[in-house]
C-alpha cells in the first residue's frame, strides 16, 4: 500500500548551494549531499510504494547510505500515520518490523521529523516506539527544523530563552547534528555558530555534531584537529555523540571506515568499546523509569565514561 496522501520531497532539498549551505569543501559537500539524497529516496520510495516493496527499493543502496534512507522512510511512515490518525497496525509499525533491528536509531530520528508538521510530542503520544530510543524523536525534530526551515527559523531558535527542560536540550542535539550539514563539515564555522548560542546549550550542540561526524562522515584532518581541541563538558559531549554513532552503525552490522576513524578520534576508543559504553549505560538506566530523564541519564553516563578517555 502506498502513502500518496503525503507530498513528494524534491531533490533540490539536498542541493547545498540552493539551500544556502556552505559549499567550499567539495569532497564533504558531495558526501553529505549524497546522505541527504538517500533520506529523500527513502521518504519518496515509501510514499510511492509503501512498506511492502521498500527493502527491494532501498537495500541496493550503498550500505553507508541505507540508514539515511530508512530514516527518510520513517519520516514518511510517521507522517502518514499522524495524518490518518492511525495508532494500531500503523505504517511505522510495519516499517519497524521490516528494518527496526538494523536501523533503530535512525528510524526513531526519522519519526521525529514529524516535528515539521506537528508538535514533536505528537509522535511520542501516537507511535509504538522503543522506551529508551523514543526520545531520539526530539533530536530528529531539532535536525529537521534546522535543516529545512532555513536561516530565519535558526535565528529565532538561537535567540529563544534557554530552558534546561530535557526536551529542549535534546532538541539542541538535533540542531547540532544539522549544523554539520549546513556548515558542510567546517568545524571552525560550526564552532563560531555554537558560540552564538547560550553557554548552557553548547555541550548539547556538540553532542549532535559528534554524532553527525561519525555517522555521516566528511571530516578531514583539519576538522578533527579543531574538534579534538575542545575541552571539558563540550569534549565529553562530542565523544558521547560519537558513541551514539558507533551504536547506530554497529546495530546495522556495517561500520564504515569513516565511523571507525571518527570514533577513535573523538571518543578515544575503538568502535566496539564505544558501543559497550552505550550498552552498559542503557542497562543501568533500564532499571528505572525510561522517561526523558532516564534518556538524559543514559547520555550523561556515557559522557562520564568518555571523559576518562578524551
Amino acid at each position: 500500500m502506498s502513502t500518496r496522501v503525503l507530498p513528494p520531497l524534491p531533490s533540490w532539498l539536498a542541493d547545498f548551494e540552493k539551500r544556502g549551505f556552505r559549499t567550499e569543501n567539495a569532497t564533504a559537500r558531495a558526501l553529505l549531499e549524497r546522505r541527504a539524497g538517500a533520506f529523500l529516496t527513502g521518504y519518496n520510495m515509501l510514499r510511492r510504494h509503501g512498506v511492502g516493496e521498500l527493502a527491494f527499493r532501498l537495500d541496493p543502496l550503498p550500505l553507508d547510505d541505507q540508514g539515511f534512507a530508512y530514516e527518510g522512510a520513517a519520516f514518511a511512515a510517521a507522517a502518514h500515520d499522524l495524518l490518518l490518525r492511525r495508532r494500531k497496525n500503523s505504517t511505522l509499525d510495519d516499517l519497524f518490523a521490516l528494518a527496526g533491528e538494523r536501523y533503530p536509531h535512525l528510524m526513531h530520528v526519522g519519526a521525529g521529523w514529524v516535528g515539521l508538521i506537528a508538535p514533536p510530542s505528537a509522535v511520542l503520544r501516537h507511535a509504538n516506539l522503543d522506551p529508551l530510543l523514543r526520545w531520539l524523536t526530539l533530536d530528529g525534530a531539532g535536525f529537521a527544523r534546522t535543516f529545512l526551515r532555513g536561516k530565519g527559523w535558526n535565528e529565532r531558535f538561537r535567540r529563544k530563552s534557554w530552558s534546561d527542560a530535557p526536551s529542549h536540550t535534546v532538541l539542541h542535539q538535533g540542531v547540532g547534528r544539522a549544523l554539520w550539514f549546513a556548515e558542510c563539515a567546517d568545524a571552525a564555522a560550526i564552532r563560531r555558530r555554537i558560540a552564538t548560542f547560550p553557554p548552557q546549550a553548547h555541550a548539547e550542540l556538540w553532542a549532535g555534531v559528534g554524532l553527525a561526524v561519525c555517522y555521516a562522515g566528511g571530516a578531514d584532518d583539519i576538522a578533527f584537529d579543531d574538534l579534538t581541541s575542545l575541552t571539558g563538558p563540550n569534549r565529553a559531549a562530542l565523544a558521547q555523540g560519537a558513541a551514539f554513532a558507533a551504536g547506530a552503525r554497529g546495530a546495522a552490522g556495517h561500520v564504515p571506515e569513516h565511523t571507525a576513524v571518527g570514533v577513535r578520534e573523538l571518543a578515544g576508543v575503538p568502535v566496539e568499546e564505544a558501543v559497550e559504553w552505550t550498552v552498559s549505560a542503557a542497562h543501568v538506566v533500564s532499571a528505572g523509569e525510561l522517561d526523558i530523564a532516564g534518556y538524559r541519564q543514559w547520555q550523561h553516563l556515557i559522557r562520564e565514561r568518555a571523559a576518562r578517555h578524551v
